[in-house]
């Protein structure tokens, strides 16, 4: 007879299963660091004799400590979400946070065990990626709290998240490059973006993000200077790097879209609704970008 059976088993069992769940909907925007390092690993292989093994291996391993980070960030960041009036993103109840803390143990050590089963280089970039986690969140540490910090390190770490494809396959086209650095890029779009929104919160607990030390509209230009220079790369890799021309007008064409999305948020920044939409299509804009770059990739290879 199965333990599972027994009902003083089960309802555990099933609470464990019910708050992964609740985790997993809540962090939906973490498929977005899956969505980069598949880009790049199949920018590496060219989709050629791809080994699905590694690639099972890879993308849970990122999906692992993606959902892991966001999940630790809003174990130590309850407070400060209070204060800016919003619902507790992760679904954190007072009664599951032991467990979901064993859940962000458990998500680290997977991730980490994974990407050393595929290679020595992909599991040193994915504890590179555990210790940014830590280190950006933890009470001793808060990086997230320092100007400029915060976005740097958000940024590295999908920066490695996303070039753990190209390591997985022990390969580094300059396009996967390219796609792994936008993912830095962008953070300094949407973190500013989501800081402003937050100012108030971040005042009060005495934090120095780039909306409050430079300003508003300083904000808004760092965003439409990050889209031009996103622009200026996805040129640069069809005349240097060889991307297809119809990725490279697909990619401009869409930083141009976020550019005049940007520009109308500038005026309506107050509205907070409305600043979580843009932050919403400009992150599909990412995604936009980083399928360009991919598609652009494989169709230069097999052109």
């Amino acid at each position: 007879m199965w333990v599972f059976e027994s009902p003083a088993l089960s309802s555990p069992l099933r609470n464990y299963i019910s708050l992964f769940v609740s985790l997993a909907k809540s962090r939906s925007l973490v498929y977005g660091f899956v969505i980069a390092t598949l880009g790049t690993f199949l920018i590496a292989t060219s989709a050629h004799a791809i080994n699905f093994s590694v690639a099972i291996r890879l993308l849970v391993s990122v999906y692992a400590i993606a959902l892991a980070t966001y999940v630790y960030n809003d174990l130590t960041d309850q407070e400060i979400d209070h204060r800016n009036e919003k619902k507790k993103s992760s679904g954190i109840q007072q009664d599951q946070y032991l467990q979901t803390r064993n859940y962000v143990v458990f998500f680290f050590a997977l991730s980490n065990i994974l990407a050393f089963s595929i290679n020595w280089q992909t599991g040193l970039a994915d504890s590179l990626a555990v210790a940014l986690a830590i280190v950006y969140s933890h009470p001793k540490t808060h990086l997230k709290d320092k100007f400029i910090l915060k976005t740097v390190i958000t940024g590295s770490g999908g920066f490695i998240a996303s070039i753990m494809g190209s390591l997985a396959v022990g390969n580094v086209p300059p396009l996967a490059f390219v796609a792994s650095f936008t993912v830095f890029l962008f953070y300094f779009l949407l973190g500013p973006l989501g800081d402003i929104t937050d100012m108030k919160g971040d005042k009060e607990a005495g934090r120095r993000t780039i909306p409050i030390v430079i300003g508003i509209p300083k904000s808004f230009f760092l965003m439409t200077s990050v889209v031009l220079f996103i622009a200026s790369m996805i040129v640069a890799s069809y005349f240097i790097f060889g991307l297809n021309i119809i990725s490279m007008v697909i990619g401009l064409t869409i930083c141009s879209y976020a550019i005049i999305q940007i520009k109308t948020t500038s005026k309506i920044f107050f509205n907070k609704e409305k600043m979580n939409k843009t932050r919403t299509i400009l992150r599909f804009s990412f995604f936009g970008i980083q399928l360009a770059l991919m598609s652009g990739a494989l169709l230069s290879s097999v052109i």
